[in-house]
C-alpha cells in the first residue's frame, strides 16, 4: 500500500483504512485490494472558505477486473474556532441530508439528470468528513469569479438550475411532509445567520464602503440616503431577510441559496460548455426559486451580461428545462413564464444583498494579494483592507449600480 502525501497537511484519519469504506461503497463490494492513494490539493487557498477539500485518487484491484482507478474529492469541515459559527447552523447535517436523501429523491423525479457529484461516503468522526466523485476527471471545473461567467455559461447552468427546481417541486408535492423537516426551515442567509458577526459584520462593512464610493455617483444622492439610513440603523439586513421569507404566491422548491461561481461545475468540451452540476449543499432551503436566480445574476456573470440578457436567458434557457421537467412529472399548476420572471423581480433585494456582501469578495483577483479567507476576515485591520479593495472594482461597483436602481425602482428601499 502505497501513500503520497505530496507534502500536503493530509489529516491522519484519512488512511488505509478510511479509503477501504470509500472504494467499497463505489464498487458495492468487499472483494477488491487497495493498493494506493495519492493526495492533492482541491483547490487554492482563499478558495473555499467553510471547508478543507483535497483530491485524492485511489488504485485498487477488483477482483476479475485488474488494477483499476477512483478519483475522489474529499471535503472536511472543521466546526470550531473560526468557523464554530457555523456549526451552530448545522451546515453539515443539512449538506449530509441533501446528498444522502433528498438529491437523490430530487433526480428520481428527473429523466436522466445528474444534478450534484455522486457521494460515497460521509462520517461526522473525528471531523466532519464527505467523499464525493472528483468531477475534474470528467471534464468539469469551475469557472472565471473575477471577470463573472460568459453567456454560454449561463445558458447551461439556468438550464440545470430549472431542471433541478422542477426535480425539487415534484418531490415536495409527492412529499409534503418535507415541507416540515427541520434542516430545510432556514437557509445559510437566515435570521439565525444575519445575528451571527460572521455575516453581519462584513455586510455592513461593505455596505459602508459602497455608500463612500456611491456618494460621489451623480443621481444617486436620494439612493444612498437610504442607504446610510440602512447602515445607521442596522436595518439592512432585516430588508434582505423580509425578501428571504416565503411569502403568499410564492414557487417553492428546494433551493440551493449559494449559487456562486465556486458552488458550479462546469464541464468542457474543448472550447464548448456542455453541462453544469450544483456543489456545497450546506444553504439548502425551502423557499423561492427567484432566491437562486437572482443570486446567481448578482454574484456571477458578467456585466454584459447582468445588463442585457437576463430576461431572455429566464425566458430562453431556465423556463423551458423548469416547464419540461414539471411536465414529464406530471405536476400540476404549473407556473408560467410571467410567474417566473416576477418571481425573480420579488426577490431582487436578495440580489442586492449579493451585490453587497458576496460579489465583492468572491471576485477579489489573486494580484491584489489579499488573503482572503475565514480566518483573514477575524483580524479587523485586515477585514478592513479586503472591504476596501473588493468594494473598489469596476465589476463590484457597476453591479451594485444595476441592483440599487432596481431595487429602488420597485420601492424596496423605501
Amino acid at each position: 500500500m502505497i501513500i503520497q502525501k505530496n507534502n500536503y497537511d493530509v489529516p491522519d484519519f484519512l488512511n488505509e483504512q478510511f479509503f477501504k469504506k470509500v472504494v467499497e461503497n463505489k464498487v458495492g463490494s468487499k472483494d477488491f485490494e487497495l493498493t494506493g492513494l495519492n493526495f492533492s490539493m482541491g483547490c487554492d487557498p482563499g478558495e473555499n472558505h467553510l471547508s478543507n477539500v483535497y483530491r485524492v485518487q485511489a488504485t485498487y484491484n477488483e477482483k476479475g477486473s485488474g488494477s483499476k482507478v477512483g478519483n475522489f474529492f474529499v471535503k472536511c469541515v472543521p466546526l470550531e474556532g473560526d468557523r464554530k459559527e457555523f456549526a451552530e447552523m448545522d451546515i453539515f447535517e443539512k449538506e449530509k441530508l441533501m446528498y444522502c436523501d433528498i438529491i437523490p429523491q430530487i433526480e428520481s423525479c428527473l429523466v436522466n439528470i445528474q444534478t450534484a457529484p455522486k457521494c460515497y461516503y460521509v462520517t461526522s468522526e473525528p471531523m466532519a468528513t464527505m467523499v464525493f466523485e472528483d468531477m475534474k476527471a470528467t471534464g468539469y471545473d469551475i469557472a472565471d469569479r473575477v471577470n463573472g461567467v460568459d453567456i454560454n455559461h449561463c445558458k447551461v447552468f439556468l438550464t440545470k438550475l430549472g431542471q433541478y427546481h422542477a426535480g425539487s417541486m415534484i418531490l415536495l408535492e409527492k412529499e409534503p411532509s418535507l415541507k416540515e423537516t427541520d434542516n430545510l426551515k432556514n437557509g445559510i442567509f437566515s435570521s439565525l445567520s444575519f445575528s451571527k458577526s460572521s455575516l453581519a459584520v462584513p455586510t455592513y462593512r461593505n455596505l459602508s464602503k459602497f455608500i463612500e464610493h456611491a456618494s460621489k455617483w451623480s443621481g444617486y444622492e436620494k439612493i444612498v440616503n437610504k442607504l446610510q439610513d440602512y447602515l445607521t440603523n442596522k436595518t439592512f439586513l432585516d430588508k434582505v431577510l423580509e425578501g428571504i421569507r416565503i411569502s403568499p404566491g410564492d414557487i417553492v422548491a428546494i433551493v440551493h441559496e449559494d449559487c456562486w461561481v465556486n458552488n458550479i461545475l462546469f464541464q468542457y468540451k474543448g472550447n464548448s460548455v456542455t453541462d453544469a452540476l450544483l456543489i456545497d449543499f450546506q444553504g439548502c432551503t425551502r423557499g423561492s426559486i427567484g432566491l437562486d436566480i437572482i443570486y446567481f445574476f448578482a454574484a456571477d456573470v458578467e456585466l454584459n451580461v447582468l445588463r442585457k440578457d437576463r430576461d431572455q436567458l429566464i425566458e430562453d434557457y431556465y423556463y423551458p428545462a423548469l416547464r419540461a421537467s414539471l411536465e414529464q412529472g406530471s405536476y400540476k399548476n404549473i407556473p408560467t413564464l410571467e410567474d417566473v420572471k416576477n418571481e425573480v423581480k420579488k426577490k431582487v433585494m436578495f440580489g442586492l444583498f449579493g451585490a453587497v456582501l458576496v460579489l465583492p469578495l468572491i471576485s477579489l483577483n489573486k494580484k491584489d494579494k489579499v488573503e482572503n479567507t475565514v480566518e483573514a476576515m477575524k483580524d479587523k485591520n485586515k477585514a478592513e483592507r479586503i472591504a476596501e479593495i473588493a468594494c473598489s472594482s469596476k465589476r463590484a461597483q457597476e453591479t451594485l449600480k444595476i441592483f440599487l436602481e432596481e431595487c429602488d425602482s420597485y420601492g424596496l428601499l423605501n
